[in-house]
């Protein structure tokens, strides 16, 4: 079954010919055996299925830690869309991001999971405790999006250079980054700590810094730009 993330890979590939992906967070492998583009990376420290039964020169598993990835391993291509959905935390999502921009081009896309938590709880960057706040509060489900929100921010603030936006329909919400200088630039809190220190409870105040965007149209918009 498509999953929304395969669909708006698919859709962006399709439309801007990519050749190129990586997967950092691959899991079951739902997302990534879904993506058409021919040449394949996946990187997980446990992956959740058989993954040497598909493997070839083209679709390759890398099963070790993000960093470990990105320190140790040669790209002698630079990726045309990359896929960051490891572990839910702030910290790790903004060092996989930055490293990640080391791999990619100028017309690279840069695709971020999970940045707008679905309540107070999936938001906290323990699962464990975001599940057992979640059971104690007598409420169900095992939603966790962690505190990956805050790249939005980090984003905004740190580099202006990038634009972004986050699509909010069909599916999960995902953060979609894209090289292009923001001339209106200007920082909102200018401080890694301050974001770090942001919660659920502050999103709605800056609600307007997530660039909303329609999924067929925010693609549509990119494709144009980018072809």
């Amino acid at each position: 079954m498509t999953t929304h993330s395969s669909r708006r890979i698919n859709a962006l590939a399709n439309g801007l010919g990519s050749q190129t992906y990586l997967e950092v967070g691959v899991a079951a492998g739902d997302t990534f055996r879904d993506v058409t583009i021919p040449t394949k990376w996946a990187v997980d420290p446990r992956f959740r299925f058989d993954y040497a039964s598909i493997e070839t020169e083209d679709v390759r598993f890398f099963n070790v830690p993000s960093d470990d990835f990105f320190t140790s391993t040669h790209v002698a291509k630079p990726f045309d869309i990359v896929f960051l959905d490891g572990l839910h935390t702030f910290e790790q999502t903004f060092r996989d991001f930055c490293s990640t921009l080391l791999i990619t081009h100028e017309r690279s896309i840069i695709i971020l999971d999970d940045t707008i938590p679905s309540d107070v709880y999936s938001s906290l960057p323990d699962i464990k405790l975001a599940i057992q706040s979640r059971e104690r509060a007598g409420l169900k489900g095992r939603a966790w999006h962690g505190d990956v929100f805050k790249m939005i921010f980090a984003v905004h603030d740190f580099f202006p250079t990038l634009s972004y936006a986050t699509v909010n329909t069909g599916g999960n919400p995902q953060t979609i980054v894209w090289r292009e200088c923001r001339l209106d630039f200007k920082p909102l809190f200018n401080s890694l700590e301050t974001i770090s220190r942001l919660n659920f409870f502050d999103l709605h105040e800056y609600q307007p810094f997530f660039n909303l965007e329609n999924e067929e149209i925010l693609i549509d918009k990119l494709i144009g730009r980018m072809k």
